[in-house]
């Protein structure tokens, strides 16, 4: 029988397939809960393929997705939580930034998490306690000691109080550093806090889906991921806020910043 690790890096891998095999073919799209959350026929694609080998292999295990919702979750038992296309908008965009994020989640705390990015064919995996890899090669997170010239990912939601705080975060940081991205994959841009291509990342309004998989390969790799009071991530609940960074920068942007 395949092992988890494995059957969770091949899941990703074929969903990625298809996203790469699209990628600039697919011209429509419809909306979803409201303006600018939209879904297309390969978000629908990939979760079909993820949700149908999920189910044949792990048949008692529940899942939640973007997409589809829940399906069978109990309190207790293992979720397998999924964002079959991570960066839609991009996508439709022809902006090469998205991904497939597969999270295996117990109690609201992730154990094994893949998040593949196929136009560069980078699987980002890990394991609780058995750490992070890129493509099989250990990764590890890069702290800063100050704030002077960061490169941070920053975001907010629709939501006019987010708007509001994050553009107070923002003011102040701007005397340090003025290289801020939104890059509009929060489990990719995750990835990229984890193997040190980005410092810092803050943003509110995410969803599980979001998160499940990047929450792990932070932390596997040696990062911190928090909430705006400073409290571990839970899986389960909506509306997630994160805070996450080396430990070091972390605490200066919860002191500094995140007040």
């Amino acid at each position: 029988m395949i092992s988890v690790d494995d059957f969770i890096k091949n899941a990703a891998r074929q969903a990625g397939q298809i996203q790469k095999e699209t990628y600039h073919k697919v011209k429509s799209w419809r909306t979803k809960s409201g303006r600018g959350d939209i879904v297309t026929e390969v978000d629908l694609a990939c979760e079909k393929l993820l949700i149908d080998r999920i189910k044949a292999q792990y048949p008692k295990d529940a899942i939640l997705s973007e997409e589809a919702g829940a399906i069978g979750i109990q309190s207790d038992a293992p979720v397998w939580i999924i964002d079959p296309l991570d960066g839609t908008r991009n996508y439709m965009a022809g902006i090469p930034f998205f991904c497939v994020s597969i999270g295996l989640v117990r109690s609201g705390v992730a154990e094994v998490g893949a998040v593949y990015d196929a136009i560069h064919d980078e699987l980002f995996f890990a394991r609780r306690g058995a750490g992070a890899f890129l493509n099989d090669e250990p990764i590890k997170i890069t702290d800063e000691n100050v704030l002077d010239d960061i490169l941070i990912s920053i975001a907010w939601v629709k939501r006019k109080v987010s708007r509001q705080r994050f553009v107070k975060y923002i003011d102040r940081l701007g005397d340090q550093t003025s290289y801020f991205r939104r890059l509009g994959s929060a489990a990719l841009v995750s990835c990229y806090v984890a193997c040190g291509r980005i410092n810092a990342y803050l943003q509110a309004g995410l969803n599980p889906w979001d998160m499940a998989a990047g929450t792990l390969i932070i932390e596997e790799a040696g990062g911190v991921v928090t909430d705006f009071d400073g409290k571990p991530i839970d899986l389960r609940e909506p509306n997630i806020e994160i805070v996450t960074a080396g430990h070091d920068l972390h605490s200066m942007l919860m002191r500094d910043v995140v007040e």
